[in-house]
């Protein structure tokens, strides 16, 4: 009996394990993560080789991959997941028990068991299901997390564009602000304008050198929280980012496009009916491992008279107190709320699509209004108030004034297409079922500040 039960133990422990993926699953993230974000993690990659050129969203997103440590704290997860899953589908040890007496009458009396959990061996192939389970559930978490990763890394780069953009146009005010200060000087002393006017182009110059000051202070803050989740250190800070934010696609893409692929791309929806599957096939588990262990035994023993016996034994708990219906509650309340929280979330995940789209169409007519209408508007009227100034028909005044506007708006502009790249950022947050920037700038601004009052007068 003894042999049996360990041959037995063996034959299973060798099953489960067989089928654990020497990869701890990371060719399946791989897979998720081309399939769903055209993204690859080639550790190969040089990162001079990304650092060469012009650094766009694309190859800023591939460096991180590539060298970022909080990538490899991601997938670190994959090793913790394929860790339950081995024990999933691993029995608990045999126990062996000697006992030795004394003293000898004339033999001396000792005794020898071997025990096994029956329990065990009983539901190991329902916890190997639950295993592989959760096992592919904690695949697309660490794929999800991945994915979040690298849309952070681009709204960083976006971010990283629009203050590198800004830094410019506050230079072109500046030294507009400082022409007219000087040109007010020189005025105020020739009695040509008065102590107000001089004050007032003063003002806009030291406004605009503040204004400069600023916009170089943002552009350190972004540039060296690209660079933290670049993972780069100080040997490998230079590199160059794109002068402009790239051409917006040729269309958006459609609602009905959108909820065709809904359903299989959301990694929460699939997180969630992988976690209602854990929770379903916990139930049955839950009440047998609360009343307790279910022990078979073998022993050999030898009495003082030299009388030796052996059989089997077996354990059994007695369920007079614990009978396992408080573990069972718990598991099925468990269920219960897997299963609201999977409904719940395939009701939001059309609205959070939609919410998406529009944020991008609304953000893409702001792009084009800004191109098509203002810019050209502006720049026009820069143009006709210098042909009124040759003209001698408006003041220097009005022409810096003009120009002063015409930056305004382009300042508008990148600030614009800023808006617009993280809104399709966050439409394909939506789309793989990850948490958009926007939601969570949206909770953070409704999330009451600590310490502040709620209710009375």
């Amino acid at each position: 009996m003894i042999r049996a039960m360990i041959v037995l133990s063996c034959a299973l422990v060798v099953a489960g394990c067989a089928t654990i993926p020497r990869d701890a699953g990371l060719a399946d993230v791989e897979r998720e993560l081309a399939e769903r974000g055209r993204l690859t993690l080639d550790r190969e990659e040089r990162i001079e080789e990304l650092l060469a050129g012009e650094l766009d969203a694309d190859r800023a997103v591939a460096l991180a991959l590539a060298n970022s440590p909080r990538v490899r704290v991601i997938l670190s997860g994959l090793g913790m997941a394929a860790a339950d899953l081995a024990e999933s589908r691993t029995i608990s040890n045999p126990v062996f028990e000697a006992e030795i007496r004394f003293p000898a009458d004339p033999f001396r009396p000792y005794e020898f068991s071997l025990a096994q959990s029956l329990l065990d061996l009983v539901q190991l192939p329902q916890r190997r299901r639950l295993g592989a389970t959760a096992f592919e559930a904690a695949k697309l978490r660490v794929a999800a997390e991945m994915l979040s990763f690298a849309a952070t890394v681009r709204d960083r780069y976006y971010e990283v564009v629009a203050a590198a953009q800004n830094l410019a146009i506050s230079r072109t005010v500046a030294e507009a602000a400082r022409v007219g200060a000087e040109l007010a000087q020189r005025q105020h002393v020739a009695g040509n304008i008065t102590d107000l006017d001089l004050e007032s182009e003063q003002t806009l110059y030291e406004d605009a050198k503040l204004d400069l000051a600023r916009t170089e202070e943002q552009l350190i803050l972004r540039r060296e929280s690209l660079i933290r989740l670049l993972g780069l250190r100080e040997p490998n800070l230079t590199f160059t980012i794109a002068a402009e934010f790239p051409q917006p696609p040729e269309r958006e893409p459609t609602d009905k496009e959108l909820a065709a692929t809904r359903a299989e791309r959301r990694l929460d929806l699939l997180i969630a009916q992988r976690d209602l599957d854990v929770a379903r096939r916990a139930v049955p588990l839950a009440r047998a491992s609360a009343i307790g262990e279910v022990v078979a035994d073998v022993h050999l023993e030898r009495e003082g008279g030299g009388a030796k016996t052996a059989g089997p034994g077996i354990e059994l708990p007695i369920p007079i107190f614990n009978t396992g219906r408080a573990a069972r509650m718990r598991a099925e309340s468990r269920l219960v709320e897997a299963e609201e929280a999977f409904r719940a979330l395939s009701i939001e995940a059309e609205s959070e699509i939609r919410t998406a789209r529009e944020r991008v169409v609304a953000a893409r007519a702001r792009v084009d209004y800004y191109r098509d209408v203002v810019l050209p508007r502006r720049k026009r009227i820069v143009e006709l108030t210098k042909l009124e100034h040759n003209a001698m028909l408006l003041g220097t005044y009005a022409l810096l004034d003009a120009r002063r506007r015409e930056i305004v708006a382009r300042r508008d502009y990148v600030e614009a297409q800023r808006q617009y790249w993280s809104a399709r950022n966050d439409l394909d947050r939506s789309l793989n079922g990850i948490e958009s920037a926007f939601a969570m700038s949206v909770e953070r601004a409704q999330r009451p500040e600590p310490g502040a009052r709620r209710g009375g007068h």
